[in-house]
């Protein structure tokens, strides 16, 4: 008796997780959620293909890069953030992307699968039609300062929002993501751009307010 007991004990503990490890994998079994994915360098568009074919919705942001090889020129697509595909899922699909060939799992916020928001999405796809800056992945976080929230306000990305730091001795505008271990950094976005979102004043005004800081 005492044997069945703890038998019966075991199968509902595997059917019904703790609330402390269901709060550190944002799946769900029933709500289709992205998630980002580690992939080998240049196979994105390789386990993007794979994916589709299993039934799998991808996003892989791609960008235009113009090309020049002796007397031939053209355009070629590469991705914008190299090393990274997108799935939009339910809980029983991640066993099917993490089998794919290329495949080097689920982005972990440390032990944490953390979803990338759907508006996180469609700012990705509105960063990968413009090709007027030129954005690199920086991977260390923690050596980036949280620099000031500023807005971007004219242009193609008018209205896109991220922070200004200082990184090696330059004004970096950076984009950051919930589900993600990485940011998009661009040195190309000027000051005179963007408006700050938390009480600070752009240098380029001349005649701040008292009681306000410059951005830098």
């Amino acid at each position: 008796m005492l044997k069945r007991r703890l038998v019966l004990v075991t199968a509902l503990s595997q059917n019904y997780p703790s609330a402390q490890s269901s709060a550190l994998d944002d799946l769900h079994p029933a709500e289709p959620r992205w998630f980002a994915v580690r992939v080998g360098h240049r196979k994105e568009k390789v386990v993007a293909r794979q994916l589709e074919l299993e039934g799998v919705e991808c996003f892989l942001p791609l960008r235009e890069r113009p090309f020049r090889y002796k007397s031939k020129t053209g355009v070629r697509q590469i991705p914008l953030i190299g090393g990274y595909l997108f799935v939009r899922i339910v809980a029983q699909q991640a066993i099917v992307v993490q089998r794919q060939h290329f495949v080097f799992g689920f982005v972990k916020l440390g032990r944490e699968r953390r979803q990338v928001k759907p508006h996180e999405i469609e700012l990705l796809k509105r960063l990968s039609t413009d090709n007027t800056l030129e954005w690199v992945v920086e991977e260390k976080i923690e050596a980036l300062s949280p620099g000031t929230l500023v807005e971007i306000c004219r242009g193609p990305l008018a209205g896109v929002r991220g922070h200004y730091v200082n990184a090696k001795n330059k004004k970096t505008f950076i984009i950051s993501f919930g589900g993600l271990d990485a940011r998009l950094m661009t040195l190309e976005v000027s000051p005179r751009d963007v408006v700050p979102l938390d009480g600070d004043v752009l240098p380029s005004d001349p005649s701040p307010r008292e009681g306000q800081k410059k951005l830098w």
